[in-house]
């Protein structure tokens, strides 16, 4: 149970919100509580804080099928995947979840090969003055031989949890990320990436998710990309993701997901010019309505 959730349970009888609670950031909090006792929205577990699945707008047009996914760059991002990478990347994210300000997140990431491995790290924060999520994270991952001819990538990431509420008090944890990644084919990779290996909780008490994914990312053609996953939270339903994405030209991407549990969908949109690429997304829920996303990625 989150923290502050469990707090609400304990003084239940006798809770008093403070007084800042009783205006627009009241509204806000509620609908997080609410997102997260009702399991709906693209929200698993305690809500906004399953971070380590937002990170970039070309996987947030993908429906988040990010598990087989060449390429992309962030915290949601397979940890195995990234010792193939052969490059630098420095990626800017920020998303609005159902379009409201409260529940803006914003992201910062860096991967940089190092000698036969990948190194990268990362920053996040969600919320807004009375309810306030930072995360850190640091990873490294490497692609190992398998035969004469394909790798397995290996990888691992560590990332802090720090919550803060103002009048209620803070609470942190540390979890561990895990990755891999197969080349089965030239054009067909398959992964697992799961989050929380070691069940982490908050030092207030409160539980952080864990989840599994297994998926498959398939280049159909040199402008064709399509993934799909098999997305595990250990407190809800098994959910299927999928997204295709379409280049007419190298410098333009079409993008289109959908989910079930909950039904979802996506699409999304990018543009590149030598080393600088701009993507754009959105994510439309039936009754919570549209989340947009931006990242802008440098790569050298």
């Amino acid at each position: 149970m989150p923290l502050f959730l469990w707090i609400s349970w304990r003084n239940r009888g006798s809770l008093r919100l403070p007084a800042r609670f009783r205006s627009g950031g009241r509204m806000a909090l509620l609908l997080l509580l609410w997102l997260i006792t009702s399991g709906i929205g693209s929200l698993p577990a305690w809500g906004q804080s399953t971070f380590d699945l937002y990170g970039s707008a070309r996987a947030s047009g993908l429906a988040d099928a990010t598990t087989g996914l060449h390429g992309d760059a962030g915290v949601q991002a397979n940890p195995g995947l990234r010792g193939f990478s052969p490059s630098r990347t420095l990626v800017f994210y920020a998303r609005e979840t159902y379009g409201l300000s409260e529940l803006r997140y914003g992201a910062v990431h860096l991967g940089m090969p190092v000698r036969t491995a990948h190194l990268s790290v990362g920053a996040g924060t969600f919320g807004f003055e009375d309810y306030r999520e930072v995360h850190l994270n640091g990873g490294l991952a490497a692609a190992v031989p398998v035969g004469t001819t394909r790798r397995l990538g290996l990888g691992v990431n560590a990332r802090y949890h720090h919550l803060r509420i103002p009048g209620y008090g803070r609470a942190g944890a540390l979890t561990l990320n895990i990755g891999i990644a197969a080349q089965v084919l030239p054009a067909l990779t398959l992964g697992s990436h799961a989050t929380n290996v070691l069940a982490a909780r908050l030092s207030g008490g409160g539980d952080l998710p864990q989840t599994l994914a297994v998926g498959l990312g398939y280049a159909a053609a040199e402008s064709i990309v399509v993934v799909v996953d098999a997305f595990k939270d250990i407190d809800f339903p098994l959910a299927l993701r999928g997204g295709i994405e379409l280049r007419p030209v190298r410098a333009f991407a079409i993008r289109a997901g959908a989910t079930s549990e909950p039904v979802r969908f996506t699409v999304g949109s990018g543009i590149s010019v030598g080393p600088v690429a701009a993507d754009l997304a959105a994510e439309q829920h039936a009754d919570l309505g549209w989340s947009p996303s931006a990242a802008l990625t440098v790569s050298w």
